[in-house]
């Protein structure tokens, strides 16, 4: 099951998980974590390299 945009509300909901989010507060979650996924990432780069 995927989270569903409602746009009269304007929130992210996920029946399965029971999240409830404004989608504003949503896209600045998505943005921190991907962040934080490319940062790991070029963390575990410079160790390995090729």
């Amino acid at each position: 099951m995927r989270a569903e945009f409602n746009i009269e509300e304007n929130k992210i909901t996920c029946k399965r998980c029971k999240l409830e989010i404004d989608y504003d507060d949503y896209i600045e979650q998505m943005k921190e974590k991907a962040a934080t996924l490319a940062d790991d990432f070029q963390s575990s780069w410079n160790r390995r390299g090729f």
